[in-house]
């Protein structure tokens, strides 16, 4: 199926540190939740993808977004502005309330890569074998496999997260979390698991649930931040002082200047 795009990267979009649930097999992004999805950029405008409709794919990689109005919406500032030309073509997903959950439960204190060896880990151990392509892989692991063979994490080799990673699992296997409840309530569940805090909360609302207002901080944000905003945010100590303070000024569409500023940053240091 070839979907037809504008202004948009897939390479740069997986690749941002906002999904570990999609990677990258010889030329062609693979997502094992559920039934198999491939997806390829042919070219500037064009999109190959498989094993789910037109409309389940776009919903996935942001591609209802009416990009120019939210480009518009958060260009607040020349920094901004900037970042927002530097990382053209990106998107924000629609990864999913698990698979976000898990992913950036196992981000804490980690880096993009090792997040990713650790979601193919866990999916050896957890998931069921699948051919794609020729190719024998593992689906993405399901809360209930963990929470039924908790002591098979160790496998995983996920240091201190591995207690994180059970607790959730355990929650997400017991109640009705769910993504079609209140936001309210999801977040109330959320934050009483185990290891998910206001930054990983942030996260899961953003990239997992497509929560557009959502401003998620990690170290690379704050440092951002912290040089260019420092006017606005100086004087402020907590997360979430520092967090209202940057959705009210960003307003509707603060996730994007969020995944912006992350990508053009983390760029700019790497």
């Amino acid at each position: 199926m070839q979907i037809n795009i504008n202004n948009f990267s897939l390479d740069a979009t997986l690749s941002a540190g906002q999904t570990f649930s999609w990677f990258k097999l010889e030329g062609r992004w693979i997502r094992l939740v559920g039934n198999p999805i491939t997806a390829k950029q042919t070219d500037r405008n064009t999109l190959e993808a498989d094993g789910a409709g037109e409309k389940e794919i776009k919903r996935l990689l942001g591609l209802n977004d009416d990009i120019q109005r939210i480009n518009k919406e958060i260009s607040k500032d020349d920094f901004i502005s900037e970042a927002i030309r530097k990382s053209a073509g990106l998107r924000v997903v629609e990864d999913g309330l698990w698979p976000s959950t898990l992913g950036f439960i196992l981000s804490i204190q980690s880096n993009i890569n090792l997040i990713k060896k650790r979601v193919q880990t866990l999916s050896k151990i957890y998931g069921e074998e699948v051919e794609v392509n020729g190719k024998k892989l593992y689906t993405f692991p399901r809360a209930n496999s963990i929470s039924a063979r908790p002591d098979l994490t160790a496998e995983a080799r996920l240091g201190f997260r591995s207690k994180f990673v059970i607790a959730a699992a355990k929650h997400f296997s017991e109640t009705n979390i769910n993504e079609e409840i209140e936001d309210e309530e999801l977040v109330k569940h959320l934050l009483s698991i185990h290891g998910v805090g206001p930054k990983v909360l942030d996260c899961v609302m953003l990239y997992g649930l497509h929560r557009l207002s959502y401003f998620p901080m990690d170290v690379w944000i704050e440092r951002a931040l912290k040089e260019k905003y420092s006017n606005m945010v100086g004087g402020l100590k907590s997360y979430r002082a520092i967090n209202e303070k940057m959705r009210e000024y960003f307003g509707e569409f603060a996730g994007y200047a969020q995944l912006y500023i992350y990508d053009s940053f983390r760029k700019k240091t790497s």
